[in-house]
């Protein structure tokens, strides 16, 4: 079952969908070529999020999910939120180095899990997924 969603498209990029369906020989079901096209592209995000660092790039390998340099995480506490951000290879905190965990109990009277607590934003993403997800679709992948 499909939901209906109403999605712009230049008419260039309309007609090439059109005529690529043509030329495969197949009816020009624009929206189940988007829907596929789609699909791979959420594979795509997957498999290089959940990869370890390409060799040259940074970043922080936090088990089985890797932080390029960039990322933002994000914690909430006591009514505000706290940020550090991923330099070189290291996770960055109030100019001092930190593990997800410190990171997570640095706000806290209490202990914390860093996979539920903290939010995650990689370079080139618009909003904070938490850390528990991305380490659960990492997982799926192996």
């Amino acid at each position: 079952m499909f939901t209906t969603v109403i999605a712009q498209l230049s008419p260039d990029t309309l007609l090439r969908v059109i005529q690529q369906l043509q030329r495969e020989g197949q009816s020009p079901d624009v929206s189940a070529a988007i829907n596929t096209a789609l699909e791979f592209w959420l594979q795509e995000k997957l498999r290089l999020a959940s990869e370890p660092a390409a060799a040259g790039q940074r970043g922080y390998q936090w088990k089985t999910v890797f932080l390029p340099e960039g990322t933002i995480l994000r914690s909430w506490s006591y009514g505000e939120h706290n940020y550090a951000e991923v330099i070189g290879d290291q996770i960055i905190h109030q100019g001092r180095p930190v593990s997800p965990n410190q990171f997570a109990r640095s706000f806290a009277r209490s202990m914390r899990n860093a996979w539920i607590d903290l939010s995650i934003r990689r370079p080139g993403e618009r909003y904070f997924t938490i850390a528990s997800r991305l380490r659960a679709e990492s997982l799926q992948k192996k």
